[in-house]
């Protein structure tokens, strides 16, 4: 069969199942590669009447990941967020949930790793993938809640967690990512105090 048949042939094939071909050859050509999502620290200060979180994160992506990442698959991670106030009677009260998202595609002419801050609309460019997960794994003054909605004589728990999207994965490539534990990406619970020059300890 004549080259341009085969690739007319290929081209014609809708983009959400090439990608679950490829999800399903990385899944039977790649061992389980162990790396994993991690919060290896965390803690709030109080800053002008507002709670901010500074804390340290790593997204291990596995091979797999990183191979459709660049294959085209767009990847959406989130970080959770849980306050909860403390109480001895019942079971804690949440007090506020909130989620940050992020999306990261990889456009293969330029070269370039494209990160967008889905909550506030900030686009950052990477030239390499170490270069985004560096940007990733440091979280600085992020804004938690006014200070207004914390009582005085309360104590207050900041839970987070961070994972990989896998509803937001073309429709295609989420049952084989649901199976596969290279996509099953997320970490531990983690939490810290909601409380001025607190050190944070681990959940």
């Amino acid at each position: 069969m004549p080259a341009c048949l085969k690739q007319a042939k290929l081209t014609a094939i809708p983009m959400q199942w090439r990608q679950c071909l490829l999800l399903l050859s990385l899944l039977f050509i790649h061992s389980v590669t162990y790396a994993e999502f991690t919060i290896q620290h965390a803690e709030t200060r109080l800053e002008d009447g507002v709670y901010l979180l500074d804390a340290s994160l790593d997204y291990g992506l596995t091979d797999a990941v990183v191979e459709a990442l660049q294959n085209g698959v767009t990847l959406t991670l989130l970080l959770s967020i849980d306050i909860k106030r403390e109480r001895w009677y019942l079971w804690d009260e949440s007090v506020t949930e909130l989620k940050q998202q992020y999306q990261l595609k990889y456009f293969a002419l330029s070269k370039k790793y494209v990160l967008n801050l889905t909550n506030t609309g900030i686009q950052e460019i990477h030239t390499s993938l170490d270069s985004v997960l560096m940007s990733l794994n440091y979280l600085e003054d992020f804004p938690l809640l006014d200070a207004a909605l914390v009582s005085s004589d309360s104590d207050y728990i900041v839970y987070l967690k961070i994972q990989l999207d896998i509803e937001a994965l073309p429709a295609p490539l989420r049952p084989v990512a649901y199976f596969s534990s290279d996509w099953r990406l997320a970490s531990d619970w983690f939490t810290c105090h909601l409380q001025k020059n607190l050190l944070s300890e681990s959940g």
